[in-house]
Order: C-alpha cells, then sequence, then structure tokens
C-alpha cells in the first residue's frame, strides 16, 4: 500500500472513530460549560480514556436506536389506526347512501307505479345456480308479502352479504324478485314475485318428477 492510500485510509478511519465518539464528546462537552465546579468535582472533564468514552457512545446510539424504533412503531401505529377509520367511515356513507338511494326509488315507485300482470304468461328461460334457487326457496317459504335481505340469508346460508346481494340483483333483475320499501343494516329488502312464485312451483315439479 504506497503512502497516499495508508494516509487516506487512516482519515477515514479517524472520521468513522470521531462519529462514533462524537456523542460521549458532546455530552462531555456540554455538562463541563454548563456545571464546570460539579464536573471538576466528578472528575468528568479529565477524563480521556478510550475506553469510558466508547462506552457512554455506545449507550447513547443505542438509546437514539431504541427511540428511533419507538417512533417508527408509533408511526405504524397510527397509520393502521387512521386506516381503519377511514374504511370504517367510507363503509358507513356507502351503506348510508345506498340506503337513501332505496328509499327514493321506491317512493319514486309509489309516485308512479307500474302495472302488473297477476298471472305470468311465460317464464323466461334463465340459467340460476344453487344459491340463486336457494334464495327463491327462502323467499317462497317466508310466505307471500314478507320480506326479505342479504344479511338474513347471508346467515342462514353461512356465506358473506355481498355474495347473497349479488344473487339478489341476479333475481330482482329478471323479476324473480321485487323491492320492499327499506332497508336491513344497510341492504335492500326483497319479496317474490308472481314470476318467481312461478319459477319455483314450475322448477319443483320438474325436479319431482325427475327424482320420481
Amino acid at each position: 500500500m504506497s503512502m497516499d492510500a495508508r494516509m487516506v485510509a487512516d482519515r477515514i478511519a479517524a472520521a468513522i472513530y470521531g462519529a462514533l465518539l462524537w456523542p460521549a464528546n458532546f455530552l462531555l462537552s456540554q455538562f463541563v460549560s454548563q456545571a464546570p465546579d460539579l464536573a471538576a468535582a466528578l472528575g468528568v472533564a479529565d477524563i480521556e480514556s478510550s475506553t469510558v468514552l466508547l462506552a457512554l457512545s455506545l449507550t447513547c446510539w443505542t438509546l437514539l436506536a431504541l427511540i428511533a424504533w419507538f417512533c417508527v412503531r408509533l408511526w405504524q401505529n397510527l397509520a393502521r389506526i387512521t386506516a381503519s377509520v377511514v374504511g370504517t367511515l367510507s363503509f358507513r356513507t356507502s351503506l348510508a347512501l345506498r340506503s337513501l338511494k332505496t328509499q327514493l326509488v321506491c317512493r319514486l315507485r309509489l309516485l308512479w307505479p307500474q302495472p302488473r300482470a297477476h298471472t305470468p304468461t311465460a317464464i323466461p328461460m334463465i340459467e340460476f345456480d344453487d344459491l340463486d334457487l336457494a334464495v327463491l326457496r327462502a323467499a317462497v317459504a317466508r310466505g307471500p308479502g314478507f320480506a326479505l335481505s342479504a344479511p338474513e340469508l347471508a346467515e342462514q346460508f353461512s356465506l358473506r352479504p355481498a355474495q347473497v346481494q349479488r344473487s339478489l340483483d341476479k333475481l330482482s333483475h329478471n323479476k324473480m324478485l321485487d323491492y320492499v320499501i327499506g332497508s336491513t343494516d344497510g341492504f335492500d329488502n326483497y319479496r317474490l314475485t308472481d314470476h318467481g312464485a312461478a319459477f319455483v312451483a314450475m322448477w319443483q315439479r320438474q325436479h319431482y318428477s325427475t327424482v320420481h
């Protein structure tokens, strides 16, 4: 190694060592300047042992690392709590808006009622899955005029309300169910239509004839 390279390496090592001992030197200088008599009585002003300075510096760096870790954890907890609160408020707001929209639509339908045939003349050919059929059977079991909603059916079927709501939307779109004024836990209420009752009756007859 050349002389210039050795000098550069020595300077880098001295800089690192000085940075490592900086906390101890800074604290001791502040203590001596603020309380010189006490520092002289304790012999702090004459400390030149690198071991003592190194131990004090390592203690300071450890405390700084703990403080930094605590601040990071605090920030993460605050961010998680804030995200949870914002998510809850957003969810409740969307439910309130959905309920308000449903009430407005139902009131408008009451003001301009649409004529409906009491006896369906034709049953559309629609593919319904097992959940759709289970929802229709539950509506038939409730009886005519009784409302049902996604939260109630979700508890009965051990499913999420969103899954049941998709089935209710599909059945409503295909005239198997109709909206009812009001809501349950922010979800629309439905009741069985004449089309839905006729479809279930036809499906049950076909199922019975297939089994027997």
